[in-house]
């Protein structure tokens, strides 16, 4: 029998969102689905850690998708195709994919067609790290609660100076599964790490880092909540969680998600409900369901972004936009818009789990919002 999971208490905590209890329909599809992250001493499964989205389309109450015929055309579908999917539209890198006149297409139709996008997206190395601020987190003497977002981006920055000998690090102590004697030792050479890869604070969050960081190292009695009794090697088990989310917090919606085995057989040891009513959430074949398809899309795209982001300095991202084409600026003003339009619908339609770098990233070049001074550096 399936577990009663009450959706209110999943979103205790939770800050009210924009028509986050308005009864939408949203479509879902995901891009970069691992299943799940391993350490090992080879180093991670997925080493090119690109960015895992689940995303799609949002239909307001009593709106259908309508001119289905028409996209297809638009983007000069073969009819023998069953279905409408991401690389119909476009291949390549990032930025060949923004070159696409398909996608151009594409974007205009959703504007046209008043549809709303929404994505949670979410860096893999990221959510296998952030544990060790959690964990100080959750011990009340750190007080890091108002600066937890900038101290694991800090610690990330850190990592990502030298990832392989972070990794080793982290294989050495059994990660995530520290043993408890071994705490003060695990945080010393943390501590260690971030000063040899960031001898130069960038910024007051950096120092604050190292000094919560040494102060965990100097704790005779220091239990690290999350990296504890665990599995070691394993960082994440599955993406089920980020499923869940999108249900809970959009929970007067209508979900149709993409057939995903491993996701669906999780959830079906669940019944998520409200009272006695169980949420509407459903897996379905996409080529039935056109807004899968256009899910397929948004999803691709969004996971290319987020990926195209992290991998490059600010620099050199406006380096290169500087040279785009007038296709590939048009296309991104259309994704900008989109964004914009769905935003301002309801801020719950966007959620990044993924350090504040990627975020200023995102707002510096595809948003066009300043972003703090260090970012240049």
């Amino acid at each position: 029998m399936p577990r009663d999971m009450q959706v209110d208490r999943l979103r205790e905590g939770l800050l009210p969102l924009r028509n986050w209890n308005m009864p939408v329909r949203l479509y879902h599809d995901e891009t970069n689905n691992i299943r799940r992250m391993t350490l090992s001493e080879l180093g991670l499964n997925a080493p090119d850690n690109k960015t895992f989205v689940i995303g799609g389309v949002a239909l307001l109450p009593g709106t259908e998708i309508v001119e289905w015929q028409q996209l297809r055309q638009l983007l000069r579908m073969q009819p023998s195709a069953t279905e409408i999917k991401f690389e119909h539209l476009a291949k390549g890198n990032y930025e060949e994919v923004l070159g696409s006149r398909k996608l151009a297409s594409f974007l205009q139709w959703l504007m046209d067609q008043n549809m709303m996008v929404h994505y949670s997206a979410l860096d893999p190395l990221y959510w296998s790290i952030l544990d060790i601020i959690e964990s100080l987190q959750a011990d009340d003497r750190f007080e890091i609660n108002e600066c937890h977002m900038e101290l694991k981006t800090e610690l990330h920055h850190a990592v990502v100076q030298n990832l392989s000998g972070f990794l080793a690090l982290l294989h050495g102590f059994g990660y995530p599964n520290v043993l408890r004697e071994q705490v003060r030792s695990f945080m010393e050479a943390v501590l260690e790490f971030v000063n040899e890869h960031v001898p130069q604070d960038r910024s007051a969050a950096t120092w604050v880092l190292r000094q919560t960081l040494l102060r965990a190292a100097r704790l005779i009695t220091l239990e690290l909540v999350f990296l504890h009794d665990n599995e070691p090697g394993e960082l994440i088990s599955d993406f089920s969680i980020q499923f869940l989310h999108r249900i809970y917090v959009f929970k007067n919606a209508s979900h149709v998600f993409d057939e995903e085995t491993y996701v669906e057989k999780v959830l079906s040891q669940l019944e998520l409900r409200e009272g006695e009513r169980r949420l509407d959430y459903r897996f379905a074949d996409s080529k039935a369901e056109p807004g899968i398809q256009l899910s397929d899309v948004v999803a691709g795209l969004v996971g290319r972004h987020f990926s195209y982001l992290k991998d490059h300095s600010l620099k050199e991202l406006m380096q290169r936009r500087a040279g785009f084409t007038e296709l590939q600026l048009a296309n991104l003003a259309r994704l900008r818009r989109l964004i914009g339009r769905s935003d301002a619908f309801s801020d719950g339609f966007f959620h990044v789990l993924m350090p504040l770098d990627t975020c200023f990233k995102n707002n510096a070049f595809l948003l066009e919002i300043e972003v703090p001074p260090f970012m240049w550096a």
